[in-house]
């Protein structure tokens, strides 16, 4: 009677939740986002956890340091090397943007002239398939349209960089709460499990305790292995941008290698971008950018992702994409890129839920 109980809550609860999202969806996003905003300071918490863990556990366990001074060393090295990482790439960055917004509007008309004398060039062989008056036209509409957005697109990079400046105070709070989490994380998973324990019979809060485990390794897996692919993918179109000597080429295996941190959507966003922005500056070595990131995603996807990403996720490509557009619709970017090992603790569920049903 009393698991019908909790059962019959448990799916009223969710029906509730379903309701109140179809019928107030503006205002169950904005609700969803305040909260979001509020536990802030958990989640980066919780991420460096997890980032820094692995390292703790090494100093820990191989060179038999206190728990505090490897927590201690293992931040240290971490951030070492961040900032060091940072230092190097951001002053190239602003550069490159710097010199982006300068040259944009020449960029345009630059383009806009190679496109005329490509349309002569045509008219004068007979090989001109189309009305150049509409192209010419829909070309310089959108040379007007985009001068200013781009210049909009460069004041909101700016402005968010002074948001992220802002959020350095939630930052270093989640950096001591980590501290909490790692140093007493046996005390955690003990109060975790009395709190099991109230609702439920021994075996089944060890059963919840162990599920807590689980879930913690799927998102440490796959957070390191969305970084250690992310950083390859990066790495090798920069490099390849570089031999070519494409202009932006840090600026560009930035944008793919952030990008390839969200599965499918980022890789095809941030590609998007660079190719525009190759296009501007040096049309013809836009080829030296799709061979950058054909080869990128050539080792991503059959070299590096299937021994470091196979494990963690587990899960098809259609329903990796879900992920990624349900959660990022609520958390946005956050959300994008913890939206796949969500679905996969998600499928963890259903698996258990089928196979203790099958018993």
């Amino acid at each position: 009677m009393k698991k019908e109980c909790v059962n019959i809550f448990f799916v009223g609860f969710l029906l509730i939740l379903i309701q109140t999202f179809l019928q107030y969806n503006s205002e169950f996003t904005s609700i969803m986002g305040e909260m979001f905003s509020s536990i802030k300071p958990f989640i980066y918490a919780v991420f460096i956890a997890v980032l820094v863990s692995p390292l703790v556990k090494i100093f820990e366990n191989k060179i038999k340091m206190k728990r505090s001074l490897a927590i201690g060393l293992s931040l240290i090295v971490v951030f070492s090397a961040i900032t060091g990482l940072f230092f190097i790439v951001i002053p190239n960055i602003i550069s490159s943007v710097t010199d982006l917004v300068e040259k944009f509007p020449d960029m345009l008309r630059s383009l806009s002239s190679n496109t005329t004398h490509l349309i002569d060039y045509l008219k004068e062989k007979d090989m001109l398939f189309f009305n150049p008056k509409e192209i010419e036209t829909n070309l310089t509409n959108f040379i007007r349209t985009n001068v200013g957005n781009f210049k909009n697109l460069a004041f909101g990079f700016g402005a968010g960089v002074l948001r992220s400046i802002m959020g350095v105070a939630t930052f270093f709070i989640g950096v001591f709460i980590s501290l909490y989490l790692m140093y007493s994380k046996e005390y955690f998973m003990n109060f975790l499990e009395n709190i099991f324990k109230l609702f439920t019979t021994k075996e089944k809060a060890l059963y919840g305790v162990n599920f807590v485990r689980r879930v913690n390794d799927i998102f440490l897996k796959y957070i390191l292995g969305r970084i250690v692919t992310s950083a390859v993918v990066g790495l090798v179109v920069f490099i390849v941008l570089l031999i070519a000597k494409v202009p932006y080429a840090l600026l560009s295996a930035v944008m793919v290698g952030v990008g390839n941190m969200i599965p499918y959507v980022g890789s095809i966003v941030a590609g998007t971008i660079a190719t525009f922005l190759i296009i501007l500056a040096a049309p013809l070595k836009v080829v030296y950018l799709f061979i950058a990131i054909a080869i990128g995603q050539t080792v991503d996807g059959f070299l590096i992702g299937p021994k470091i990403m196979q494990e963690s996720v587990g899960m098809s490509s259609f329903w990796s994409i879900i992920a990624v557009m349900v959660c990022g619709s609520f958390f946005g970017p956050l959300g994008m890129f913890l939206g796949v090992p969500v679905f996969v603790v998600i499928k963890f569920i259903y698996i258990e839920c089928l196979n203790r049903r099958s018993e």
